[in-house]
């Protein structure tokens, strides 16, 4: 398609069908949450909508722009020149909840602002900083003003589970965001904020040829494969699923364990603590290299389900933490859309679902035990009763499909809103309160209050 940027803004300002989807992440070959989610978003909304989905990073293997479908345009290495002209000649821009920190200005722009929320990354930032409580403090702040600034700024917010939804409403509540006059917008507080969980593609999951995982790791033979679908971030736990598969081993020596994510594609993240800890515990036990395997990089988006086809169990551990509670674990829904038995931790919504459907276990926090047996129970498992929790898997990726979840974000295009203007939450004056008094009961209660009124002005 034809690059927006080289229209007339005139053209296209009183059009209500142009959105415009920006991250901070790459969008190329490889790619992170965030980023996947800005583009597999416009894919959808671009049945429908003229869409551009900016990143403002410059990658070195980027996407072959010839298949990104007809009415999707792609922008890599956006500084702000060029966001500010993108943002122009859109009616609508959807962002990521740290976009307005390095471009304010779109928050002005009288453009129908779309905050994604899907990533409650304040909790996040707790757990990265734990050991420095000076970064701590800095981060914190400064995110927790950023975060706000975005929630203020919104005509419309999306997050990924209802759980999820439940924690925001409570802090537009705390802000004063939510309001008897966004109440009296819409009741059901859709408006403010809906649900747009992250999804899995409708395309049926394919190997590549020579980008199967067991052809990039021969040493992995013909035995069960445990695969750890991402990175390793301080918040999860690979710490138990070493120790378990290194206990498991006794009775199933020809077990092995993959992490298929040591570095994330951002050049701006670090490699993080627990990288390094699962790296030092796997050498100390003598598996790196025969038991214990850690693919270099990150694995090209399209490739990854060379990778998780080729496994037997996918494996996904994490802590006690409120980040638990409220995340929505992005590599779970690649595993449900290739159908993959799942091991995971107990605290979360998707843990919940598979436990529930029979797609796997949930797991207590940090039980080696429990891992060990039920690493054991899957490994050994019958093709025809591992093939009934891969279809439980593969089911619960039916529930998650792209297409559906841009539902509320097409409703909100179709038919976009403005909110009522932010107003800080203050104490109501005398007048004010008197009124209230007033229009409850009159002049009758207007007297029976007087001396409650008159008595909080001489506090």
């Amino acid at each position: 398609m034809s690059d927006p940027v080289k229209a007339q803004a005139g053209d296209y300002v009183t059009k209500k069908s142009k959105i415009l989807i920006i991250t901070l992440e790459p969008i190329g070959k490889k790619m992170a949450g965030p980023a996947i989610r800005a583009l597999e978003i416009g894919k959808r909304l671009c049945r429908e909508f003229e869409v551009t989905v900016a990143s403002t990073v410059k990658v070195e293997e980027g996407i072959d722009k010839s298949s990104l479908p007809p009415n999707l345009n792609l922008v890599e290495g956006a500084g702000k020149k060029m966001i500010a002209r993108l943002a122009l000649i859109h009616s609508a821009i959807f962002i990521q909840a740290n976009v307005l920190k390095p471009f304010p200005f779109l928050g002005n722009m009288d453009k129908h602002l779309i905050v994604d929320l899907y990533d409650p990354y304040l909790f996040s930032v707790l757990v990265q900083y734990k050991d420095d409580p000076v970064q701590a403090e800095s981060s914190y702040r400064l995110m927790h003003q950023v975060l706000e600034k975005h929630m203020i700024k919104a005509d419309f917010t999306v997050c990924a589970s209802e759980r999820q939804r439940d924690y925001w409403l409570g802090r537009f509540c705390a802000l004063g965001r939510l309001n008897p006059e966004i109440y009296a917008v819409d009741r059901s507080l859709r408006k403010l904020i809906d649900v747009v969980p992250y999804g899995v593609p409708e395309e049926i999951p394919t190997k590549l040829p020579g980008k199967g995982l067991r052809e990039r790791l021969p040493q992995l033979g013909d035995g069960p494969v445990l695969l750890w679908g991402g990175g390793i971030w301080d918040w999860f736990d690979p710490l138990t699923v070493i120790n378990a598969v290194h206990q498991a081993l006794e009775q199933r020596p020809d077990l092995k364990l993959v992490f298929m994510g040591t570095k994330s594609p951002n050049p701006k993240v670090p490699v993080m603590d627990m990288t390094e800890k699962a790296r030092r515990l796997c050498d100390d036990l003598a598996m790196t290299g025969k038991s214990a395997f850690f693919l270099d990089g990150w694995v090209p988006y399209e490739e990854r389900a060379s990778c998780l086809l080729d496994a037997t169990v996918a494996v996904s551990a994490h802590f006690d933490l409120p980040e638990t509670r409220f995340s929505f674990r992005t590599r779970v829904l690649d595993y449900f859309w290739c159908g993959m038995p799942i091991l995971t931790t107990e605290g979360d919504r998707l843990a919940d679902l598979i436990e529930a459907k029979g797609a796997g276990k949930a797991l207590p926090y940090q039980d080696v035990a429990a891992w060990k047996a039920a690493i054991l129970e899957m490994a050994g498992k019958d093709s025809d009763q591992l093939n009934k929790v891969k279809e439980a898997s593969r089911g619960l990726g039916q529930e998650f499909l792209w297409d559906k979840n841009v539902e509320p974000l097409r409703k909100f295009l179709q038919n976009p809103h403005h909110l009522p203007d932010y107003k800080k939450v203050t104490m109501p004056n005398l007048l004010e309160r008197a009124h209230a008094v007033y229009r409850r009961g009159g002049k009758e209660l207007i007297l029976k209050r007087s001396a409650e009124l008159f008595g909080d002005i001489l506090k």
